[in-house]
């Protein structure tokens, strides 16, 4: 089946400028609002389509420029038998450098056998295809061969109204997966024939009266074709075609008006089937109207786990389900700067894949906070929830999402991998072990934001070095109602200098820590084998934010104070 090689756009709606060259099989878009994802869909479908009717508006002009008109080209590759037939097509098939993926007016040795067709709109509004090759100058030779070319092609697109497909018209789903031998014609004239013919007994009966007036006034005129005139279906507009068969429910309810997520999902079910299937298949908001495990199953009936797929899929999402199910070589983020559209390819950072399932939905932000592990992620999370609480925009509103990088030695990796793919990246670490001063520096030179703690402090020094030690008690409440007072009294202690009294009795629990027990409290804190923070993953960290942290933010020491609030003003900045 034909795939498409090369895609260049023009000048259409959001996009003035974009070239990309999609793989075969699953290709799904990825961006914030109006980066021009579905643009990009709607460009395949107007050159694709060869509806010579099609009509522009000034809207789908770039900044409604009229003077500068809409250009969509693709160059097709894998081209069927009837497309590769010397007679007719051969003058206009070109050569696919599978290596450069540029494309040669003539095919050659080493060259695969393509066709480029463009579709040209300009302040007419008026669409006009063209095979686009050297060796044919007359144009009018050209846009008669990309319609017959066109017409030759089977495009699925799974957008908006898709009630036609569950109709036996021709290109449908339907028309495709029926027999050979179907032939509806016959019976439709037939059915079209006895529905006149039912109507007109019932009508005639009904209009009697109305019918001898008409009989009346027509003698009196001289009209002796209405002299004995009956009613009946207009036979120059009662005319079935198989667009008018449809699939119905038991209640005879037609199919066509499934709800858009369960026509999605039977179409793409029985396109698997079609005896000519489909060479392109576009499907904007993939999610739309599915739950998640039938989402899953549109991802698999659309060939997305399939080593070996049997049409090439273009499609869009804003949902971390769909994110997740996919590997990163079938994701590709759509970034827009001034209409430049660019899509830099994800699987080229191996190191994606893993964060792609634990974190889906930060591949759908437009900034994230990179944090070195679970700890870093429950204080941001936590403080995020306070600061909700007080009134103030959260992370998710200005487009921002966190991701656990695992530990000193991943983060700037992930962060790396993430600034390559165009998202504003900030890093989020402790001090107690530093990764490469080089590499960070490379990065935050290239625009990446970095908050750690000072020097040789690791999260736990944080929180009771920065708190206020009133409120580093109350850190310790919690510690003692997760893991018991007499855990968290020998544990504070074994840190103390020798012969220090140190006593938790959960009754005098008030006043304040001591620089001393601060400290203890902080090693305490961070012990590898009874880490109280990270033990039990983000929440115990995200509750000691919200309700300690948060609260006191304003009396915490000020590096503390400064660390925290540019990540808040980083992102928004967004």
């Amino acid at each position: 089946m034909a795939r498409i090689a090369k895609i260049s756009i023009r000048n259409f709606r959001a996009i003035r400028s974009f070239d990309w060259s999609p793989r075969p099989g699953f290709n799904c878009l990825l961006g914030s609002g109006d980066s021009g994802k579905s643009s990009v869909l709607e460009a395949i479908a107007w050159c694709l389509s060869a509806n010579v009717n099609r009509s522009a508006t000034d809207a789908d002009f770039y900044k409604l420029d009229l003077e500068i008109p809409i250009e969509i080209s693709l160059t097709l590759i894998d081209l069927p038998e009837r497309l590769l037939a010397f007679e007719p097509f051969g003058p206009y098939h070109r050569g696919f450098n599978h290596d450069t993926d540029e494309v040669e007016d003539e095919p050659g040795p080493g060259l695969e056998i393509a066709f480029s067709v463009t579709l040209r709109i300009d302040w007419t509004m008026q669409g006009r295809w063209s095979l686009d090759t050297d060796r044919i100058v007359v144009e009018a030779e050209r846009h008669a061969m990309a319609l017959r070319m066109l017409r030759r092609l089977s495009l699925l697109q799974l957008q908006g109204d898709n009630a036609s497909q569950l109709t036996f018209g021709r290109g449908s789903v339907l028309f495709n997966l029926a027999d050979d031998q179907l032939e509806l014609n016959g019976a439709l004239a037939s059915a079209a024939r006895a529905a006149r013919d039912a109507f007109g007994g019932a009508a005639n009966a009904q209009l009697k009266d109305t019918l001898e007036r008409v009989h009346q006034i027509a003698g009196h005129l001289g009209i002796n074709a209405a002299a004995n005139a009956v009613a009946s279906l207009d036979a120059s507009q009662v005319t079935l075609r198989p667009g008018n068969v449809v699939l119905q429910d038991h209640l005879s309810i037609p199919l066509t008006r499934l709800g858009l997520g369960s026509s999605r999902l039977l179409i793409a079910g029985l396109q698997q089937e079609a005896k000519a299937g489909a060479d392109i298949g576009l499907v904007d908001e993939l999610e739309s109207g599915l739950e998640p495990h039938r989402i899953v199953r549109l991802l698999q009936t659309l060939g997305a786990k399939s080593s070996d797929p049997t049409f090439q899929v273009f499609a869009t999402t804003h949902s971390p389900v769909v994110v997740r199910e996919l590997s990163v070589d079938q994701l590709v983020r759509v970034q827009n700067v001034d209409g430049i559209v660019k899509m830099p390819p994800m699987d080229a950072v191996s190191s994606l894949q893993g964060t792609l399932r634990s974190y889906p939905e930060a591949f759908l932000s437009t900034s994230v906070i990179v944090c070195e592990g679970a700890g870093e992620v429950g204080l941001i999370r936590g403080l995020d929830l306070h600061r909700i609480d007080k009134g103030k925009y959260s992370l998710s509103a200005y487009g921002t999402a966190l991701v656990n990088a695992g530990g000193c030695d991943n983060i700037l990796a992930c962060a790396e991998a993430f600034h390559s793919l165009g998202y504003r990246v900030a890093i989020l670490r402790d001090d107690d072990k530093q990764p490469h001063a080089d590499h960070e520096n490379a990065l935050v030179a290239g625009g990446c934001l970095l908050a750690k703690w000072p020097q040789g402090y690791a999260l736990e020094h944080a929180v009771f070095l920065g708190l206020p030690g009133s409120h580093g008690l109350a850190v310790v409440r919690h510690a003692i109602e997760l893991y018991g007072l007499e855990a968290i009294e020998d544990q504070v202690r074994n840190q103390l200098p020798n012969g220090s009294a140190f006593d938790f009795e959960l009754s005098e629990l008030i006043g304040v820590l001591d620089d001393a027990e601060r400290q203890a409290c902080a090693k305490a804190a961070m012990s590898r084998s009874k880490s109280w923070f990270k033990k039990r993953g983000i929440g115990v960290m995200e509750t000691i934010a919200y309700e300690v942290i948060g609260p006191a933010l304003e009396d915490c020491e000020p590096w503390m104070k400064d660390e925290i609030s540019k990540l808040f003003e980083w992102a928004a900045d967004a």
